[in-house]
């Protein structure tokens, strides 16, 4: 993978640029006709029209210093037609074109704070993983690090803020407990650059502008040095992947780090130990119906409150915005909940953002087969082979493998099984209201066709 640290430091877009150049001749100097054949090809499989296509002229304009109006669209898919769409490295180059830009890629949108979220409205959840979590935090070798992963939904943020809680109450020193957002999954921003988010956390620890090193690495081992011996809580909410996360762990002399993130990457052996946030289960699912809505609430009809539970997927945060509704609205019955309703107020509630970020993480391909997906008789509750995955998106069964990877990878999908795919509830109902709005009919019905196509016999078979 090509080394992006050096990407850290660009400050305009004409050293955007000359790194651009840097990264052609770094992969084989491909020719401008080159580059432009493989950006025509990237683009036509995310199914952009003919007329969208750039001229040679036009990717060769990318190479050149001085321009007024770039196409930040245009000069990534040139950064993915050099390393063959890395996402971590097209990731490192977008955050560096948005900080060239001058856009909220990581700098005045990452705030660093001392203050830790109140506790949750309804009884805090998931009581295994809080024991897990806290295990592994003073666990040997764990450098002191937990990351919490899970998809969008589960309460990750919430419980990190509880588990910083209780450690920062149970340490020694008496450190700071700091909390930042990394803007992995941001609706308008890419994730934020450790170099800015060290920046700003040496700032809060009352490191002068002039005393901030210029380089990330410098940065980093300030950092260390100042939080050494001093029982610092440190939350990571929101983290895009390892590579993110590296430079701003402060090691284990410093005091603990909780890192939140919805993506799942394959491994983070370097951060220490990692555990899953899953939705409740159906026993919590009803007390945080209750902690929020109250008891006599919801025990007036306990099999409606069982069914709004289960059409929520279980996710305490879509339970907790159903739950404010039932307590905002005495005279709505509980069985009056219907599946649609119980969908459409979550989505509206705030989730549906929250399921579009996650998006933005995948691919347009793996976008249009997750809303293609919801096409499966009952897709929330079957499951989705790789198969059907390859008819409804048109493709063969290793690119349909590859895109639910990705799906799978940003905790829109779930891998249930050798080759099984499901989707929970709630990214059931956005992906199928995203459908309606996304896929022209007759792209859906022609997906439909291919999933319901006999498969093709053999001829030995037509023989017999």
């Amino acid at each position: 993978m090509p080394d992006t640290a050096e990407l850290d430091g660009i400050r305009t877009l004409d050293e955007f640029v000359l790194h651009l150049r840097a990264l052609k001749t770094r992969t084989g100097n491909p020719s401008i006709t080159e580059i432009t054949r493989r950006v025509h090809r990237d683009w036509r499989r995310e199914g952009r029209p003919r007329s969208e296509l750039p001229a040679r002229s036009t990717v060769g304009n990318c190479f050149q210093t001085g321009r007024r109006r770039p196409n930040p669209d245009l000069l990534l898919a040139v950064v993915r037609a050099l390393t063959g769409d890395d996402r971590a490295v097209v990731a490192a180059w977008s955050r560096a074109l948005h900080h060239a830009l001058g856009e909220a890629a990581a700098g005045p949108g990452v705030r660093v704070t001392d203050r830790l979220a109140p506790p949750p409205d309804g009884p805090l959840v998931h009581t295994a993983v809080v024991a897990e979590a806290l295990r592994l935090a003073d666990l040997p070798g764990s450098g002191r690090t937990v990351v919490l992963e899970g998809p969008a939904g589960t309460g990750k943020t919430t419980l990190a803020h509880a588990l910083a809680r209780r450690l920062a109450a149970a340490r020694r020193a008496d450190g700071p407990v700091l909390v930042v957002d990394l803007h992995g999954t941001h609706p308008q921003a890419p994730p934020a650059s450790p170099f800015t988010v060290l920046g700003h956390l040496l700032g809060a620890l009352g490191v002068p502008p002039a005393r901030v090193p210029s380089s990330t690495d410098g940065r980093s081992v300030l950092l260390r040095r100042l939080l050494a011996g001093s029982g610092t809580v440190l939350l990571l909410d929101d983290a895009y992947d390892a590579a993110q996360v590296r430079p701003l762990l402060p090691g284990p002399r410093a005091g603990h780090t909780l890192v939140t993130t919805r993506r799942l990457p394959a491994a983070w052996p370097e951060l220490g130990g990692r555990v899953r946030v899953p939705p409740c289960d159906p026993a919590d699912s009803l007390r945080v119906l209750r902690g929020v809505a109250g008891a006599a609430r919801i025990d007036t009809d306990p099999r409606a409150a069982r069914l709004i539970a289960e059409a929520v997927g279980h996710l305490p945060q879509a339970l907790t915005l159903v739950a404010h509704h039932v307590a905002a609205h005495p005279d709505w019955p509980l069985a009056d909940y219907h599946e649609h309703v119980v969908a459409s107020l979550v989505l509206r509630g705030g989730m549906g953002r929250s399921f579009a970020a996650s998006e933005r993480s995948v691919s347009p391909e793996a976008r249009r087969l997750l809303r293609l997906l919801t096409l499966q008789p009952a897709a929330h509750a079957a499951h989705a082979d790789v198969t059907a995955a390859a008819r409804l998106a048109g493709t063969g069964p290793a690119r349909a493998r590859a895109l639910l990877a990705e799906l799978v990878a940003a905790a829109l999908v779930e891998e249930v099984g050798p080759g099984l795919y499901a989707l929970g509830r709630m990214v059931h109902a956005y992906a199928r209201a995203r459908l309606r709005l996304d896929e022209p009919v007759s792209r859906v019905q022609e997906a439909l066709a291919r999933l319901h196509r006999p498969p093709a016999r053999s001829a030995q078979t037509v023989g017999n």
